[in-house]
């Protein structure tokens, strides 16, 4: 059998040349599902510890006006139809406005403004989110790690950038209520502005806010209330809404920082966030 030497010596060329550039190239590594939701699990805890260390310092809360707490809405209705309206007392027309903003006084009626107590109201309730926030870590830890997640894959490439922290609401957000719920109890009654606690301050204001409406016209039987078309109201569940709208404020915050680990490498502060959201760069 004759062998063309020349014909081998070309295929064995081309065979090293083949293996030389396969040990070349970059080998792919694929991540398994495990990966994927641990990954998932360390951007919330990253976003949690960042998110808290925002909002739980002085005017965390407060001077952010996307997760500042205002009053409740029941309250905040009520007095935006107040200052709408306007009232005849004796011949002089005064708006709710004037009313809320600096009072009225005369012919034996003596109505205090409420404008100032709104205002030391809406920082006390503020300063007690951002004082129960500190509180917070521990609490969304817990509730990531007993979290099980599905489709993974689609909470990491579904295209939403904040997809696993809607996840964590949607799946964890009652048993994150329960826990968080004394800890703003607490704060609401301990908080002071003023010298006043935050409960005293919002039972005062909703009481103040009623004996306006409930004030009499003098040589009348009407009151402002049924002058103005307005009624009295009552104190809404100050610790359920302010736990509500803090762990809006949370999770808003928690959302953003999902967002930056997915988009910038920065963000990535570990080897298993750098090695999930590494697969977004591709």
């Amino acid at each position: 059998m004759k062998y063309n030497y020349q014909f081998l010596g070309f295929i064995l060329t081309l065979s090293l040349l083949f293996n030389s550039c396969t040990e070349d190239l970059p080998q792919l590594e694929e991540i398994s599902d495990g990966e994927i939701i641990q990954g998932l699990k360390e951007a919330l805890r990253v976003g949690t510890d960042t998110a808290v260390s925002i909002v739980s310092v002085t005017d965390g809360y407060f001077k952010d006006q996307a997760i500042k707490l205002l009053l409740p809405e029941e309250v905040s209705n009520a007095i935006a139809t107040f200052k709408s309206k306007q009232v005849t007392i004796a011949g002089q027309t005064i708006t709710g406005e004037t009313l809320y903003t600096t009072g009225f006084s005369a012919l034996g009626i003596n109505i205090n403004p409420l404008q100032s107590k709104e205002d030391d109201l809406i920082l006390g309730i503020n300063r007690a989110a951002e004082a129960a926030a500190k509180d917070a870590g521990p609490i969304f830890w817990d509730a990531i790690t007993g979290m099980s997640i599905q489709d993974g894959k689609d909470i990491l490439f579904g295209g939403i950038d904040t997809a696993a922290t809607g996840y964590l609401n949607t799946n964890t957000r009652p048993q994150l209520f329960n826990k968080f719920e004394p800890k703003i109890d607490t704060a609401l009654g301990s908080v002071q502005v003023g010298g006043t606690s935050v409960v005293d301050l919002y039972e005062g204001f909703v009481g103040d806010y009623n004996d306006i409406v409930n004030t009499s016209i003098p040589l009348s039987s009407a009151t402002v209330g049924s002058l103005m078309d307005i009624n009295a109201i009552g104190a809404t569940d100050l610790s359920e809404y302010s736990t509500n709208k803090g762990l809006n404020g949370l999770f808003l915050k928690v959302g953003d920082e999902e967002k930056k680990i997915r988009e910038n490498p920065l963000h990535r502060v570990t080897s298993i966030l750098e090695k999930v959201f590494g697969e977004l760069d591709k």
